[in-house]
């Protein structure tokens, strides 16, 4: 784990949702602005059918999007999303699930994602892109 990334941004545990969901840092390329995380897939987050509800999908995104804005911002600001697009591609059965997310552009005062979401065989089940509004440092 990167530590000297996340004592920089003022990270020093994960959120209470991230360890909700088993989020797991697998990759962080802070040159390319990249990271790759893993989430657990849990029975709790299915909807009748069997299938992880979208609404945690987005969740395991937008969670994977903000940790990485918020290292590149180095405790500069803190990221704090305004427009999350998602396209479900198709359905996720339970088990560990893999976000890749990008860093594509970063403003003055607003910072732009995208990001891949995989289910446990490795096939692509959701695509993202997200603007995220920065807010000054302490402030929410």
């Amino acid at each position: 784990m990167p530590k000297e990334h996340f004592e920089k941004a003022g990270l020093f545990e994960l959120a209470p949702c991230s360890v909700t969901m088993g989020m797991e840092l697998l990759e962080l390329d802070m040159a390319k602005s990249m990271t790759r995380v893993r989430f657990d897939g849990k029975p709790e987050f299915c909807n009748p059918f069997g299938t992880i509800q979208g609404g945690f999908l987005a969740a395991m995104i937008d969670d994977a999007m903000g940790m990485l804005g918020t290292l590149k911002l180095a405790g500069k600001g803190f990221p704090s999303t305004i427009d999350l697009n998602i396209q479900y591609l198709r359905p996720i059965k339970i088990g560990k699930v893999e976000v890749v997310a990008r860093i594509t552009g970063i403003g003055r005062t607003t910072m732009f994602a995208e990001a891949e979401l995989f289910d446990a065989r490795g096939k692509l089940s959701c695509r993202a892109i997200s603007s995220m509004t920065i807010l000054g440092k302490g402030k929410a």
